[in-house]
């Protein structure tokens, strides 16, 4: 059996450019938790997955991204190769998460259906929008973007895989509501 090197770890930046000339690296943040990427971390690098790995020495916040720098890591140079990688943390386990929070991992493939019980789609991603999180749901009728909110989003049951909705009317063709 292959282990997925991708399994246990989230993307919670990318590398954009080094920053100075001491091997410091500006990273883009793609997280809801910056504050659990601290000095001492040892993080994952790669494309889709970490495959090499680093230990943060200092994190710093400057114009909305990080600046790290990292333990064995000392020129501008070797920053510059990691440009455009993915930065990845281990997963925290569901229990340590707040409540009502959900990984694009654990949404997206999950069925949709009605209160009714009627099936409505399936979810392929989950984008930003101006007033939160869109669930991307592949519907007969196309592609339809629901707010990822209450009362909107009635139930996710993460273990059946399946996402209970309350969608206003004409969101989704009303004849399967």
């Amino acid at each position: 059996m292959v282990e997925d090197p991708a399994a246990g770890w989230l993307a919670v930046g990318r590398v954009r450019r080094p920053h100075g000339i001491h091997g410091e690296a500006t990273v883009e943040i793609v997280t809801d938790f910056p504050e659990r990427l601290v000095a001492g971390t040892e993080i994952g690098l790669g494309e889709d997955a970490p495959r090499l790995r680093a230990t943060v020495h200092q994190v710093r916040l400057h114009k909305g991204e990080w600046l790290l720098s990292f333990t064995d890591v000392f020129t501008r140079e070797e920053i510059d190769a990691w440009r455009g990688l993915w930065v990845f943390l281990p997963a925290q386990e569901r229990s340590r998460l707040p409540e009502n929070y959900y990984y694009e991992h654990e949404l997206t493939g999950c069925r949709c259906v009605s209160s009714a019980g009627a099936a409505l789609g399936a979810v392929t991603a989950l984008q930003d929008g101006p007033g939160g999180g869109l669930l991307v749901v592949a519907a007969p009728t196309g592609e339809v973007l629901v707010p990822f909110r209450s009362p909107i989003v009635a139930h996710v049951d993460i273990d059946a895989r399946v996402i209970e909705l309350n969608p206003p009317r004409g969101l989704f063709d009303d004849d399967a509501l």
